[in-house]
């Protein structure tokens, strides 16, 4: 069983940075954003003091390349802890040489699990992604949020999934060779479209996953309630190496 790993001593170790914006769609209020969260033991000088992307997004030898990309449900409550381009209004697709800036981020259960992976397979740094960029903590309102944006106009772009968002997906990809998806975004029904897009865009890649739910796209969160739960869960991602 795996040695669980308390969040007081993972603090110690790592951080996280994330970009955080606005989403512009014609007919909706701006939604608020989150496009990508780096989780790194790297020294903080070695990232740039979290200010420039291209430290943690690009190498020309990969060596700043995630050793894994995780990919979950939405960003949930996850907010920015100091000061930094977090209120751009931005209006999908961006631009090929867009740059993102990234920002210390206040570090959550569910990330504190990727740590813990972390830590196991002797990794430095590991990208989150998800299915859609809304920062809501509120599973039921996030989906119905998802599923009134599907109804307009470009509404599909809070997803990094989505067609018209191809170019910036092929950037936030990139990872070491050999580097595994681990997926995590749970079983709620609600998520099989999104599910179905993302699966479609990552098809004939290493994925790592605990199945879960009635419908194979589904996976079991990596952040269940109950210790024991997260251990096992932890357990099963890792015997899956």
């Amino acid at each position: 069983m795996t040695d669980f790993i308390y969040a007081a001593e993972l603090k110690k170790t790592f951080r996280c940075y994330g970009h955080f914006y606005r989403l512009h769609v014609e007919g909706t209020e701006p939604q608020l954003c989150r496009s990508v969260l780096e989780i790194t033991s790297l020294p903080r000088e070695a990232v740039g003091a979290g200010t420039d992307p291209n430290d943690l997004f690009s190498d020309s030898d990969g060596a700043s390349l995630p050793d894994a990309v995780v990919i979950m449900m939405n960003p949930g409550s996850s907010r920015p802890i100091e000061e930094g381009d977090t209120e751009s209004l931005l209006t999908h697709p961006l631009p090929g040489d867009f740059q993102k800036p990234l920002v210390l981020t206040q570090p959550d259960n569910t990330q504190y699990q990727i740590m813990r992976i972390m830590v196991s397979k002797g990794w430095e740094h590991a990208r989150v992604l998800n299915i859609s960029d809304l920062r809501d903590p509120k599973s039921p309102s996030f989906i119905a949020r998802t599923q009134k944006l599907s109804t307009l106009p470009a509404g599909e772009r809070h997803s990094l999934f989505s067609e018209a968002r191809a170019e910036e997906r092929e950037t936030m990809l990139r990872r070491k060779a050999g580097a595994p998806f681990i997926l995590g975004w749970g079983q709620d029904a609600g998520l099989i479209p999104l599910a179905k897009q993302c699966l479609s865009c990552i098809e004939g890649e290493k994925i790592i996953t605990v199945p879960a739910g009635n419908d194979p796209v589904l996976t079991a969160h990596p952040s269940p309630m109950l210790q024991k739960k997260k251990l096992e869960w932890l357990d099963t991602i890792l015997a899956a190496f």
